[in-house]
């Protein structure tokens, strides 16, 4: 399920990777693909509060920071931010370094993914490859902010007017959401969305790296970032 760190697996506000796992029971997902869909745009602008440069990258340390203690980093480099990246790119930009760095990542959206997985002997360089693309390609701090109700409204929309459609035409049919408003109430409670489209897709196709990027690029989590977060 979502949540205002993402259809993603994070640590802190770094991107993490996608291990292989056996998924449980789901539909046989379609490889056609969905019906060609013209972009989703809301009926609503949403204002977000702004968040300084210098907080942001107050943000970004210490999200290394934990990140390096979780991953086992015991002297982290200092790794210069080269851009920031959104919930849009973060997946396919982070899996570009990793493959640069010698490993076999793809990655859409805010999933990156190893298939096959990453090989013990190789863990540790994985680890310290992971802590370097995310430190160059940091997914900005204000992705990470509680988000407000009309943030999960904006979000509500984008779900049941077009991502859930748009995994149906991968042959996933999504379970019926709630009222607009339960959904807003319970997301601001929780944290996380009470109801996922996407999030019911992708154990369709968790088994298969490629056909989980291919649904995630044409039928991405979230809405586009410049709606959501401006």
């Amino acid at each position: 399920m979502k949540g205002y760190v993402g259809r993603v697996l994070a640590t802190g506000l770094l991107v993490g990777a996608l291990a292989a796992c056996s998924p449980p029971t789901a539909p046989a997902p379609s490889t056609s693909g969905p019906p060609t869909m013209a972009p989703w745009v809301p009926t609503q602008t949403i204002v977000v509060a702004p968040m300084s440069d210098d907080e942001a990258m107050e943000l970004r340390a210490e999200g290394l920071a934990e990140a390096a203690k979780l991953q086992g980093i015991t002297d982290p480099p200092d790794v210069a931010l080269i851009r920031w990246t959104s919930w849009d790119d973060v997946g396919s930009v982070v899996s570009a370094c990793l493959r640069d760095a010698g490993f076999s990542a793809i990655g859409a959206g805010t999933i990156i993914m190893n298939p096959g997985g990453i090989p013990p002997s190789q863990a540790s360089a994985y680890d310290l490859a992971e802590y370097v693309c995310n430190a160059e390609y940091t997914v900005h701090p204000k992705y990470a902010v509680p988000m407000t109700a009309d943030q999960w409204g904006m979000l509500y929309d984008y779900d049941t007017q077009w991502e859930a459609a748009c995994v149906a035409g991968y042959g996933v049919t999504a379970s019926a959401p709630p009222t607009r408003e339960t959904f807003i109430a319970e997301s601001l409670q929780k944290g996380v969305a009470p109801w996922d489209p996407w999030g019911e897709a992708q154990f369709a196709f968790s088994s298969s790296s490629d056909k989980m990027v291919s649904m995630t690029q044409a039928c991405p989590p979230w809405p586009p970032s410049q709606y959501m977060w401006g």
